[in-house]
């Protein structure tokens, strides 16, 4: 019995010292982390008071995207464009066919007057233009030449959205003879509800049909995008039945000698057409940001929706022109 209290005795004592142990333990961890909370408001205001009041662009690929600086912020950003260089573009198994561009984003660049430009050893430097409709009222394009514009790519005329049927735009003579007279070179495109192969064999038929009597140095396009309207015919069609569209389109258009292009903003192009088979076509990209960011090979960037041109008032979509 002596023998059992002693070890109990021994024990308790030894329980109690490793509680008193504990104790000294729990007492320096809780005075550290009382410490640290304090040091960590203190820091946290002033962080808050020199950058986070102030959010910044991050600007190493400068896409336009306004984040929080910081390090986890920018590990986001970085592997969000990563991610998408890599996968919201999906080119099938006919790769040869998909033409892949090499242009230096570092090139582009505004110049003085606040227009996009671009040079390499390849494009000396490429070419300013604008597209216009009857959205931009009337033209003075000699004041617009003067301004440096090179080219313009005039909206002749538009497929309805719901019958349709062909129309011109409310302005297209006007502007294609104005803009001749002035000795500007001009281009032209067509805004598409094609839903099959030949429905775009009838709107190239259309086109060609109204620039007979016109010089054309610049392509022939077609302007494929999503009608902001409930119901609009070609909305709901499969990528294969726009696709067949646009080569009925483009197909007849080279065939009569005239240069055919295709319009689309970097998303159309990546989820609502089939790239393997447009790459013997020219692409005109919509993308409205400070450089392109876009996998494939294109012709001409239009680069904003709202750009000013002495010539004419109110905005107007500018274009860059690699060729």
């Amino acid at each position: 019995m002596q023998y059992k209290r002693l070890v109990t005795d021994m024990r308790e004592a030894d329980r109690r010292k490793q509680l008193a142990k504990r104790m000294k333990y729990a007492v320096c961890i809780g005075t550290g982390i009382v410490i640290g909370i304090i040091a960590g408001i203190c820091i946290g205001i002033d962080y808050n008071k020199t950058t986070r009041s102030t959010p910044a662009l991050y600007t190493e690929m400068e896409h336009g995207l306004e984040l929080t600086p910081g390090e986890l912020a920018n590990l986001i950003y970085d592997n969000y464009w990563n991610y998408i260089k890599k996968s919201y573009i999906i080119v099938g198994d006919d790769k040869e066919t998909a033409q892949l561009y090499n242009y230096a984003l570092e090139r582009f660049q505004l110049d003085d007057n606040g227009y996009m430009s671009y040079s390499d050893d390849k494009i000396k430097h490429a070419k300013l233009g604008i597209d216009v409709s009857s959205h931009q009222g009337s033209i003075d394009w000699e004041t617009v030449k003067e301004a440096g514009i090179k080219f313009a790519m005039i909206r002749l005329g538009y497929r309805g959205y719901t019958q349709g049927g062909l129309a011109l735009d409310d302005s297209y003579v006007t502007n294609i003879e104005t803009a001749l007279e002035a000795e500007m070179p001009v281009g032209v495109y067509f805004y598409t509800q094609a839903v099959s192969y030949d429905e775009g064999v009838e709107e190239a038929q259309y086109v060609l049909q109204n620039i007979a009597d016109y010089k054309i140095s610049y392509p022939v396009v077609i302007d494929t995008e999503k009608m902001e309207a409930e119901g609009a015919r070609a909305n709901d069609i499969s990528n294969e039945e726009r696709t067949d569209a646009i080569v009925g389109f483009c197909e007849t258009i080279k065939d009569a000698g005239y240069t055919p292009m295709i319009y689309a903003n970097r998303n159309w192009y990546a989820q609502n057409l089939d790239m393997d088979r447009l790459g013997d076509y020219q692409l005109w990209l919509a993308q409205y940001s400070n450089v392109p960011d876009f996998p494939y090979l294109f012709t001409g960037w239009q680069y904003t929706s709202e750009g000013s041109v002495p010539g004419i008032s109110g905005s107007v979509d500018i274009d860059v022109w690699m060729k």
